[in-house]
C-alpha cells in the first residue's frame, strides 16, 4: 500500500499543497512550526478519520477558514487504485471513498492501513492498559477479518450486562452472561494468536535497538487465569452489582512487558522506553506485512530528535528493512543519513509551503 498523491487545503498553516511521495522513504524536513507534522496529520486523517494531535476538529483548520480538505490517491500491492477524501466543515466530518460518501472510519482504515511512531510513543510502555489493548486490537483489525464483528458484539453485550447489573435483574443477567462468555472467549482467542506472532517479531527487533537482558511479555486476559471466564463472572457478580458494571473480561486485558523480572516502565529509562515502544510498533508493522502480504504505511514524527546518532541509524535501518512506504519528519535533513537507501524523496517545508527536493544519487 502506498500513497501516490496527497493534496492538502487549509490544514493548520498549510493553505494549499500537493505532493507525490515515492513508494518507499519520504523525508520531510523543516524548522519547528513549519508544517511538516501537518503532512503526517493529513495522511492520518485519511486513514483513521481523526487527528492524532487534537480531539477538536476546529483547531486543525487554518486560521480564519471555515473548512479543510485532504485528498489522497493510493495504490495497493495488487495495483488497485483508490481515492480518499476528507472534509471538516463547521465541526462536521465527511469522508468519501472513490467519490462515494463513507460513514464508517473502519472502511478508511481498511483501505489505508497506517501506523504512527511519535515522540510520545513511550505511552505504549508507561501508559494505561487501555492503550496497549487498542494497540493489539488495531493489529487484529487488519489481519483477522472476523475480529471486528466479534469485538463489536462483545462490547454490545457488555453494555447490556452492565445495564442489567445496575437494575439488579438476575434473570436477564444470566442470559447476558452466556452470550458474553461466548464472545469473550472468541475475542481472547484472537488476541492470544496475534500476540504469539507479535511477541516473536518484537523479540527479533528489540535487541537491535536496546541492549537489555531478559525481556519477556505476558498476556493477562482480564480475569484470573486459574479459572474460566464463566466462573469468574459468577464469582464476581455481587461485586459487579455493587459497582454497576462488569469488572472482569477482555475489556480489562493487559499486555505486560517485564525486563529482568521488573515492569518495563519501572526498569527502563525514558529513552529506553521510547526504543521499546518503537520495537513493538515496528514488530506490528512486520506482522501486518507478513499476514497481509502487503505493507502498511509508517508515519514517524520527529523521532530523530529523541535518539543519539547510533540509535538513529539503527532505527532507520530497521524502519527501511521492514518494507513499505515511510514518512519521516526531522528539523534538519542532515540529522538522518539516508544516502544508502534506494527509492527516496525529500520534501522541504517552510511556513506551510512544501517543496520537493532530491538528493544526489537518488
Amino acid at each position: 500500500m502506498a500513497i501516490r498523491l496527497l493534496s492538502i487545503h487549509d490544514l493548520r498553516n498549510i493553505q494549499t499543497a500537493s505532493l507525490e511521495p515515492c513508494e518507499r522513504l519520504n523525508l520531510i524536513f523543516g524548522p519547528n512550526g513549519s508544517g511538516k507534522t501537518s503532512i503526517l496529520e493529513a495522511i492520518y486523517l485519511l486513514g483513521r478519520g481523526k487527528s492524532f494531535r487534537s480531539a477538536y476538529s476546529r483547531r486543525i483548520i487554518r486560521r480564519e477558514q471555515s473548512s479543510l480538505t485532504v485528498f489522497g490517491k493510493t495504490l495497493s500491492a495488487n495495483d488497485c487504485s483508490d481515492s480518499l477524501g476528507i472534509q471538516i466543515k463547521e465541526g462536521k466530518f465527511r469522508a468519501k471513498i472513490n467519490g462515494e460518501i463513507e460513514k464508517k472510519s473502519s472502511n478508511l482504515a481498511s483501505l489505508l492501513p497506517l501506523l504512527l511512531i511519535s515522540p510520545d510513543a513511550d505511552k505504549l510502555i508507561k501508559g494505561s492498559p487501555r492503550q496497549r489493548r487498542r494497540f493489539i486490537d488495531w493489529g487484529l483489525f487488519h489481519v483477522e477479518h472476523e475480529f471486528l464483528p466479534v469485538w463489536q458484539r462483545y462490547n454490545r453485550i457488555l453494555l447490556q450486562r452492565n445495564s442489567a447489573l445496575r437494575q439488579n435483574n438476575g434473570s436477564v443477567l444470566d442470559a447476558w452472561n452466556d452470550q458474553l462468555v461466548e464472545a469473550a472467549l472468541k475475542l481472547d482467542q484472537f488476541r492470544r494468536g496475534y500476540l504469539t506472532q507479535l511477541v516473536e517479531q518484537t523479540q527479533c527487533i528489540l535487541p537491535k535497538l536496546l541492549e537489555i537482558e531478559a525481556c519477556d511479555f505476558r498476556y493477562l486476559p482480564g480475569w484470573p487465569i486459574s479459572e474460566s471466564y464463566e466462573a469468574a463472572l459468577i464469582a464476581n457478580v455481587d461485586s459487579d452489582i455493587k459497582a454497576g458494571f462488569t469488572q472482569r473480561g477482555p475489556h480489562r486485558a493487559e499486555l505486560s512487558m517485564r525486563v529482568v523480572g521488573r515492569p518495563a516502565a519501572e526498569f527502563l529509562s525514558g529513552g529506553q522506553q521510547k526504543l521499546a515502544a518503537c520495537s513493538l510498533l515496528l514488530a506490528q508493522a512486520s506482522v501486518f506485512n507478513l499476514r497481509r502480504e502487503e505493507n502498511c504505511i509508517l508515519l514517524v514524527d520527529d523521532l530523530p530528535a529523541e535518539l543519539d546518532t547510533r540509535h538513529r541509524a539503527k532505527f532507520m535501518d530497521l524502519l527501511y528493512s521492514i518494507g513499505g512506504q515511510v514518512f519521516v519528519t526531522a528539523t534538519d535533513a542532515s540529522s538522518l543519513d539516508i544516502s544508502g537507501y534506494p527509492n527516496k524523496q525529500m520534501f522541504h517545508v517552510e511556513h506551510g509551503v512544501i517543496t520537493a527536493e532530491k538528493r544526489d544519487g537518488n
